[in-house]
């Protein structure tokens, strides 16, 4: 099951919020929303896995409907306790993100815990949680074209994985993809703003850029004979989608985790449903496995997930998988002024040096007429001359073309 999801940060608000809408439903007169004093929850975001690296916490507080986002809980000690003796320390690198001083893995029969003390002194804990015994294995991820659910036709990222021990049953995907961009008009030439002729800047003509999953993705195969996943949709792309224009790679992660995690995580996702905020049948708070040592009526919002990892990466071409069906086109209208009745030479010259001072163009050629004096300039949007509107020429170290 695949569900949109808001952060997590999101729940204590969107509960505010949700109250005010019930108590106002019968009104018709406009009002401003204030949430006034709010409780102030500590919200823990982070999976601790089997991978050798630099494993990362990242701590905030809700926050109130009218403010901008989530506060970064800063200047906490934050660590992880390896069979109740051994401590792997964080360190604060950016407001509210923690990462482990040195790099380690989770491994099978220890036990481990989340141990946070706040600025403020106040601490908390997280229960023991321990290492999912898993064999389980990506066999491929592929693309399929498809229609998704809002009937176009387009790339669907499809994964199968299978566990012979049949012991890893709850299963969270996230994907990292990353896409290149061709410029469909760029020339190696460029025109300044004092209308002379010189070499183009490189990289603009081929450019990259990455984006990472913000669903929550779940599946198990608690009710299947085995322990197989099989043609499990993870992602799907519109054929029009810029993302599938030219050349794609995904990047995915397979996590195993214990089923009270995939409680949790499937609780979040049902309740972060933009359907399910007026629903009549509203969850309550979502437990997760940290409390408050100091305080047994604090709330703490998270889960402290141990969790096997195991990742695949593909690329494909568009023309592999969805050739002929519409493509991407940033609306490429070529552009050639002329000199309007009544302007003078140096007054269209004047409006040709602004039009290029914009930015918003980018020279495609010049068009000889009949005599020397003769001839226009062509410009095109720039998206369809310069990449870098979409991306980076910066190309990734793992690419391959």
């Amino acid at each position: 099951m695949k569900f949109s999801i808001l952060q997590i940060n999101n729940y204590h608000y969107r509960m505010f919020f949700l109250l005010i809408c019930l108590l106002y439903s019968s009104c018709v007169e406009e009002f401003e929303v204030e949430s006034g004093d709010s409780e102030n929850i500590l919200v823990v975001n982070t999976t601790i896995t089997n991978e050798l690296r630099t494993q990362e916490i990242k701590l905030t507080r809700t926050y109130r409907f009218e403010d901008n986002g989530p506060l970064a809980e800063q200047g906490a000690v934050v660590k992880v306790i390896e069979d109740g003796n051994t401590e792997f320390l964080f360190e604060e690198v950016f407001p509210g993100i923690y990462r482990s001083v040195n790099p380690f893995a989770a491994v099978s029969n220890k036990d481990y815990q989340l141990s946070i003390e706040t600025s403020d002194g106040k601490m908390y804990v997280s229960g023991t949680e321990s290492l999912p015994s898993t064999t389980s294995s990506i066999e491929r991820v592929y693309p399929v074209r498809m229609f998704g659910d809002n009937g176009k036709e387009g790339v669907g990222i499809l994964v199968d994985s299978f566990d012979p021990s049949g012991n890893s049953v709850y299963y969270r995907y996230r994907f990292e993809e990353t896409y290149k961009i061709v410029a469909p008009f760029w020339v190696p030439v460029d025109l300044t703003t004092s209308l002379e002729f010189v070499d183009r800047p490189p990289g603009q003509d081929i450019c990259f850029n990455s984006r990472s999953s913000d669903d929550i993705i779940l599946t198990n195969t608690n009710t299947l004979s085995e322990d197989r996943v099989t043609g499990f949709l993870l992602h799907f792309i519109e054929g029009e989608d810029i993302r599938v224009a030219d050349r794609y790679s995904v990047l995915v992660r397979q996590f195993v985790q214990s089923r009270a995690a995939h409680g949790f995580y499937e609780t979040l996702a049902n309740f972060s449903e933009s359907e399910s905020l007026f629903s009549q049948v509203q969850p309550g708070f979502i437990s997760g496995n940290i409390s408050s040592i100091d305080n047994d009526e604090a709330r703490v919002l998270g889960f402290f997930n141990v969790a096997s990892v195991i990742e695949e990466r593909i690329f494909f071409n568009r023309v592999d998988v969805i050739n002929g069906l519409p493509r991407f086109s940033p609306g490429c209208e070529r552009i050639a002024p002329v000199i309007g009745e009544g302007e003078s030479i140096e007054e269209f010259e004047v409006r040709l040096q602004e039009l290029i001072r914009t930015g918003s163009v980018r020279f495609l050629e010049e068009q000889r007429g009949d005599t020397e004096d003769e001839g226009s300039l062509v410009f095109v949007p720039r998206p369809c001359g310069d990449c870098t509107v979409f991306g980076s020429s910066a190309v990734p170290e793992f690419w391959i073309d």
